[in-house]
């Protein structure tokens, strides 16, 4: 698990790329699961049973940036995603899906 904390908008997208890109040399963008919450151990580990090696979160400045930074990756780079439909989520999180976490990763 890795993490960057009170990020802007601009500051949370370049992190979690730089997180994804340094993870894989060439990564296949739908088999990463994009979200946001505001209780990033409840959300990330217990109910997405993502990988502690395979995961990152921010905290950003406002539930707005955090649903502009989920938006833009699933848009973009065409991530999984379910928007989170809390009125706060403060954390953006992403993990590799695999084939133990929810939502899995299908294989072909």
């Amino acid at each position: 698990m890795s993490r960057a904390e009170n990020q802007t908008k601009e500051a949370a997208l370049e992190a979690i790329l730089r997180y994804i890109q340094s993870s894989e040399s060439a990564p296949i963008w739908s088999e990463w699961y994009i979200g946001t919450t505001p209780f990033i151990t409840e959300r990330l580990y217990k109910e997405h049973k993502a990988s502690y090696t395979k995961s990152f979160y921010v905290t950003v400045e406002s539930a707005a940036i955090a649903r502009d930074v989920e938006k833009y990756f699933i848009d973009q780079y065409r991530m999984d995603g379910r928007p989170d439909k809390s009125d706060s989520p403060r954390y953006v999180y992403v993990f590799k899906k695999l084939v133990d976490t929810d939502p899995p990763l299908k294989l072909n």
